[in-house]
């Protein structure tokens, strides 16, 4: 299943969405040597309980639940072809000022994408002098080493400061391969920083994120499937995309838009790229709780119950975007009451109320970088907003 990531999900009965989410529990709980039957039955069950329709009863939908919003987009190269992509988080704090300021929009400081492990890194080059241009510091447009599909690609880019030699004739450079011949001939050197930026790829040679076929119809009963993009416009360097609604740690309302995610079959179903490097990050830091509802009230939440809840947000130490999903069970759904904050979640647990169990076999991962309400708003966009 997802994440916080609000989809309107329909079960046609209560019973059948009980059964469904113990289904998966189950599931999850299946010995190693049975691996390929319990993944191929989970996706059984995630599909059928994002299709389902849900019987009147409780029901807690929030206001504003999808809201579409223009993303600044940036352009870098990737083996010698153009490559688009967003900045949202990064792990160093006055880059992460930095970067807001050069695209108008708030870039979080993640200081946890910090300890993202060497090998879940892709590899960024941003240059520091030479040819003018659109790159971060006036010249141009930096490097990356891989594109989604690709073995080595992950929304998480070390940063790597390429600057010429006085000696050296700077010219422009589209390629890891081109830059690391030109540092063996003596004519750059490369300065490794431990900066780690949360920067998904939008488009690229021969692909793309899913727009959505709904995309001037978008409202606060939209399905959550079917894509995350509502318009790429590479003329005027924006991203549409749709921001969900859900709640941090304290029970205070955010916004996230999902860009990636593992397992490959929740990452189709909800129309991002399959990054199956971001396995790597469970049990690091940088893959911090997100909570989503499996039965108990139904709303505006990614499986037809309340919206998720996530254990940071930004201006937490412990904040990053890429969030380890957790599936809540109510154990008697007659006693489920909407719950807002991790502690709600910690003090039901140790009650016996609720059962919490990593989801898809504790391999799923989303990159769903959290918006405040004011950003949103403020980049509300125009073209398609029905609310």
């Amino acid at each position: 299943m997802k994440i916080n990531c609000n989809v309107r999900i329909r079960n046609h009965s209560t019973t059948t969405a009980l059964t469904l989410a113990v289904g998966i529990f189950l599931l999850t709980s299946v010995a190693a040597a049975a691996a390929a039957t319990v993944s191929s039955l989970q996706q059984q069950v995630f599909a059928q309980q994002v299709t389902e329709e849900t019987e009147p009863g409780s029901v807690l939908k929030l206001a504003r639940t999808n809201v579409p919003m223009d993303i600044p987009l940036l352009k870098g190269y990737e083996n010698g072809n153009e490559i688009y992509f967003i900045a949202t988080d990064v792990s160093d704090e006055k880059t992460a000022a930095f970067a807001t300021n050069l695209t108008g929009f708030k870039v979080n400081y993640a200081p946890a994408l910090a300890q993202t492990p060497d090998s879940a890194r892709a590899q960024a080059y941003a240059f520091t002098n030479g040819v003018a241009g659109d790159g971060p510091f006036g010249f141009q447009i930096p490097v990356v080493n891989a594109k989604p599909g690709d073995e080595g690609y992950s929304p998480l880019w070390q940063v790597n400061e390429v600057t010429w030699n006085d000696n050296a004739t700077a010219r422009e450079l589209k390629s890891v391969q081109e830059i690391t011949t030109a540092e063996q001939n003596g004519e750059l050197s490369i300065n490794d920083t431990d900066i780690v930026v949360n920067h998904p790829a939008i488009q690229w040679q021969n692909g793309s994120l899913m727009v959505r076929e709904d995309a001037n119809s978008i409202n606060d009963d939209t399905p959550y499937m079917g894509g995350q993009v509502l318009n790429i416009d590479t003329e005027n360097m924006v991203v549409t995309m749709v921001a969900h609604r859900g709640w941090g740690p304290d029970g205070k309302t955010i916004y996230y838009i999902v860009t990636d995610a593992t397992p490959e079959m929740p990452a189709n179903m909800m129309g991002v790229s399959h990054t199956p490097i971001n396995e790597q990050l469970v049990g690091t830091p940088v893959a911090p709780g997100l909570f989503q509802f499996t039965n108990g009230i139904n709303g505006s939440g990614p499986m037809g119950f309340q919206a998720g809840i996530g254990e940071s947000a930004p201006g937490d130490q412990n904040y990053s975007p890429m969030w380890f999903i957790s599936f809540i069970e109510w154990n008697d759904p007659s006693q489920a009451r909407v719950l807002e904050t991790v502690n709600d979640v910690a003090e039901m647990q140790q009650a016996g109320l609720i059962t919490v169990t990593p989801a898809m076999g504790g391999m799923h991962v989303v990159n769903c970088p959290f918006l405040d309400a004011e950003t949103v708003f403020e980049h509300k966009s125009q073209q398609f907003s029905h609310q």
